[in-house]
């Protein structure tokens, strides 16, 4: 990553789990009750999922045709992009598979809702970051799912009241992004990583900046470093933060929701929904799973849940990880990246400009919106990362709607009517979750994440895009890291 994103402020990666709406060219019909905080519904157990036939009474399914498999040689935890990326190379190689799933549906962090009827809506994933090379392009096109690339040329900044008062006009990123750059070359030489916030407090003339550039500076972080990230600038490596790598070409999203490329990808495969696993343990050549219905077994599993499972120890490995694999789950953090939709009766603000950026006292503060007028469809899209994002997930929908108001007065002014309905994100309070995505916290480097990936006692094989040294964070990483695992297994099969 760079300091400087795509739009001098704003990075490419943010753009990864930028929830869109998916059926952009959707009527703008109103929904059925004009309310804040609608929740999505819960299907009943045998509700069918995309791609598939719902479960059975042992809450499994079968995507696709099919009759029932032979018992499986290897257990894939995890019904995400890679748990059905370990999957598809496992199925090809001739493998018997079974996936667990601890959800009532398939994909993980990438989740397409049904919340509002006439809008679905992309509250998770929903991008291809970088299409040349991806194996997410490659998903899609075997899907069939039509891709619109995107721009991020079109933006406008709007400076709160509060600030222009006290003199800010605009903002200064030119003078920030150098102001970074010269913050990490100096982290660079210590002997020890340290923050990102500790190095731009760390420079000299940071005790002689005035409120308002303190807070412009505080804006340019949040675009170029907490909503990349998905956390604080007092928790991001200063060493690490600009590790990885990224794909060429265009960024593009999927007008049919993303959820749907999953429900392809996955079809074939017996997946167990609602199948929660409590218990990993190997048992000689065997390997016993226990899950809320029961134990399975198997040759070999594949574990690909997110990386704040992991840590809060959900599920019990027997034998436990490494010395190297505990470290890195020490040293690793999970980042939130908070997306609120937020629906009116009509778009109020200019209908020409897709990014809408709020540089306001409070640091991070609702800062950064995705307009879908364009698409004619009245719906704004808000942003919050980090701890902002955690205190948004666990508000209430009165409370958002509320602060959203607030602020959408302030950039747009007093006329603007109070929001229709509001739909948040939760992933910070999702128990199979628990965060975003992975975070390049302080500490941490590349290898902690080569670490939680080596098998355990060559019969547990670890997945997810916490695991991928060079596209980590991303669902591409996912799918890349199920891939490796896979080959893994059919390495140790042999």
């Amino acid at each position: 990553m760079s300091f400087a994103g795509p739009r001098g402020q704003t990075s490419r990666r943010q753009l990864l789990l930028l929830a869109s709406l998916s059926a952009v060219s959707a009527a703008t019909s109103a929904c059925s009750e004009a309310k804040t905080g609608q929740q999505e519904p819960r299907p009943s157990p045998a509700t069918a999922y995309p791609g598939g036939t719902g479960p059975t009474d042992q809450a499994s399914a079968t995507t696709g045709a099919g009759t029932a498999a032979a018992p499986p040689r290897v257990l894939i935890v995890g019904a995400g992009a890679a748990g059905i990326a370990a999957a598809q190379r496992l199925v090809a190689a001739g493998v018997s598979v079974e996936i667990l799933e601890a959800r009532d549906r398939i994909g993980g962090r990438v989740h397409t809702t049904a919340t509002w009827p006439d809008l679905p809506v992309d509250i998770g994933a929903s991008w291809i970051h970088g299409h040349q090379g991806n194996p997410v392009t490659e998903w899609a096109a075997a899907a069939g799912a039509r891709t619109l690339s995107t721009s991020y040329d079109s933006g406008e900044i709007y400076v709160a009241a509060a600030l222009r008062a006290a003199g800010l006009r605009t903002h200064d990123a030119d003078r920030w992004e150098a102001y970074a750059a010269r913050a990490l070359r100096e982290a660079a030489k210590r002997e020890s990583d340290i923050s990102i916030d500790a190095a731009i407090r760390g420079l000299p003339e940071f005790a002689r900046l005035t409120s308002t550039e303190r807070a412009d500076l505080a804006f340019y972080l949040t675009g170029s470093v907490e909503s990349e990230w998905g956390a604080d600038v007092d928790a991001v490596s200063a060493w690490t933060v600009e590790e990885g790598k990224e794909f060429g070409g265009e960024d593009r999203l999927f007008p049919g929701g993303f959820s749907a490329v999953l429900a392809h990808a996955v079809q074939g495969v017996p997946v167990a929904l609602s199948t929660p696993v409590r218990q990993v343990r190997v048992d000689g050549p065997t390997v016993r799973v226990t899950t809320d219905a029961g134990e399975r077994t198997a040759e070999a599993v594949v574990l690909t849940v997110p990386l704040g499972v992991l840590q809060a120890g959900t599920i019990r490995v027997e034998p436990g990880w490494s010395a190297s694999g505990a470290r890195a789950l020490e040293r690793l953090a999970m980042g939130v990246l908070s997306k609120t939709f937020v629906r009116f009766d009509s778009a109020f603000w200019p209908a020409h400009i897709d990014w809408h950026e709020y540089l306001g006292l409070q640091a991070g503060y609702w800062a950064e919106w995705v307009s879908f007028a364009k698409a004619g469809v009245p719906v704004i899209l808000g942003f919050n990362a980090g701890s902002g994002g955690r205190r948004v997930e666990a508000a209430s929908p009165a409370v958002v709607a509320s602060e959203v108001h607030e602020v959408l007065r302030d950039m747009f002014g007093g006329g603007v009517p109070a929001p229709r309905a509001v739909l948040t994100s939760t992933w910070s309070t999702d128990e199979w979750a628990r965060g975003s995505y992975s975070v390049n916290a302080v500490g941490s480097t590349p290898a902690d994440r080569a670490a939680l990936a080596r098998p355990i006692a060559g019969r547990i094989f670890i997945a997810g895009e916490a695991t991928e040294p060079d596209y980590h964070s991303t669902v591409h990483g996912a799918v890349i890291s199920g891939r490796r695992a896979a080959a893994e297994v059919l390495d140790a099969l042999r």
